[in-house]
């Protein structure tokens, strides 16, 4: 029986699909985790304005306070990735974001529901033998926001 390999593809893929599910399940430490220890990420609404830059240091208390009690779910679809050498990559990630809150429940949520649409355009290193995110930037196509 042959063995199945994990390519350094697989490894990107797996990555960011850590990085949807734990932001889905709100472990933010974890989503933390998949970063470099230099990386930044970086927000854009639809006109390309940068609106949120956080570092990877910054990030689980920033990214967690912005959510607060909402439900975040993410839909990651087509990939591109681009390796530049052995252990540096980038990748484009066709994305949709939701973000749900019960008004009822907490009443000075920001809205009750956000509906987005864009694209990750992200840089991975290769640390050790495990690939990390080196850097992140979502870009906004559409965004719809029901107060």
């Amino acid at each position: 029986m042959p063995v199945a390999t994990h390519t350094d593809l697989d490894q990107i893929r797996d990555l960011k699909a850590r990085y949807a599910r734990y932001a889905d399940t709100k472990q933010w430490e974890k989503v933390a985790g998949l970063f470099t220890d230099d990386a930044v990420m970086r927000f854009r609404d639809v006109d390309g304005n940068l609106t949120h830059e956080v570092t990877a240091a910054e990030f689980a208390r920033t990214i967690g306070s912005r959510v607060g009690a909402g439900q975040p779910v993410h839909h990651l679809f087509s990939h591109e990735v681009t390796f530049a050498s052995d252990t540096t990559a980038q990748g484009v990630w066709a994305m949709e974001d939701l973000i749900f809150h019960d008004r009822e429940a907490h009443p000075k949520a920001p809205f009750s529901f956000m509906h987005g649409f864009g694209h990750y355009h992200d840089t991975y290193r290769k640390i050790d033998g495990e690939w990390y995110i080196s850097g992140s930037e979502l870009t906004r196509l559409r965004m719809e926001i029901v107060d």
